[in-house]
């Protein structure tokens, strides 16, 4: 007991204190277990708020996710990263912020290829979430709250938390690798669902080599907020829903968004190294 005691003692020490001890917990668990009790507090308060329209529950509940990444943020904000390596308001920066875009397609359409590898997980995942929560999350994303949190809020917010605060904590602590690794696996966790598992992994990864890649938090918003965007545009105006399985061109965009993605990659790296070369 008394032991128990003292590690929980060292883990809010650490907390407060900033610790960057190799060993023993870690800031990144720190932050990612106060950020999902705020979310499921913020959650269960705005589901016991009387709403009549079963969509605006659902609006309500995204945006209650907004608040909960905005006060982790805020309590942890001495962790925020602040250096950026890339200068974004320069030629450089503008271009490379053009081919964070292109990954941000890239990855939109590529990420099928999971559920193309896992089909009966993400059949079951599917199932799990429900036709009617699909469906109201669907409608109330060709709102203008529900576009603002696709194309905003959300991508803004759950950047600054996982790889404005938990990846340079990470990164700093046992490396690149691990940075990835672990803000990955958190960016899929706290979406709890198997879909949203499996794409955030896949995003998270790349987004994570991209701000290693530049050394700008800002990548990794763009990344996010181009996917959502995309996946947005090609669900409401395309007609072609992102998560479907069976849309009888599956194959192709997977295939088109892995080319678009390998070559925005390619492209931001060698946009990277250019001022190395010829510097």
């Amino acid at each position: 007991m008394v032991t128990n005691c003292r590690l929980v003692k060292s883990l809010f020490m650490d907390a407060a204190t900033g610790s960057k001890d190799k060993g023993g917990y870690g800031m990144e668990f720190i932050v990612l277990i106060v950020y999902m009790f705020i979310a499921n507090v913020a959650h269960t308060l705005m589901v016991v708020i009387p709403v009549s329209d079963p969509m605006w529950q659902v609006g309500l509940s995204l945006y209650s996710q907004v608040g909960a990444n905005i006060l982790c943020i805020y309590i942890f904000r001495k962790y925020l990263y602040h250096k950026n390596g890339l200068r974004l308001i320069s030629k450089k920066g503008l271009r490379c912020c053009v081919w964070a875009a292109v990954i941000g397609i890239g990855v939109c359409l590529g990420h099928r290829i999971f559920f193309w590898i896992f089909i009966g997980f993400a059949e079951q995942s599917l199932r799990d979430i429900g036709e009617v929560v699909l469906m109201n999350v669907a409608m109330i994303s060709t709102t203008v709250p529900g576009i603002l949190y696709v194309a905003l809020l959300a991508p803004v917010t759950e950047e600054l938390v996982l790889r404005g605060i938990i990846f340079p904590v990470a990164r700093q602590k046992r490396g690149n690798l691990y940075a990835i690794i672990i803000s990955s696996i958190f960016f899929g966790l706290i979406h709890m669902n198997g879909i949203q598992l499996m794409t955030g992994l896949f995003m998270g990864a790349i987004i994570g080599c991209a701000i290693i890649l530049t050394d700008n938090v800002y990548i990794g918003i763009i990344i996010h907020a181009v996917n959502n965007s995309f996946s947005f545009f090609n669900a409401s105006v395309l007609n072609d829903k992102v998560w479907s399985m069976y849309s009888g061109n599956e194959f192709i965009q997977m295939a088109v968004g892995i080319i678009i993605l390998i070559i925005g990659i390619l492209m931001l790296r060698w946009e990277m190294g250019r001022g190395k070369r010829y510097g």
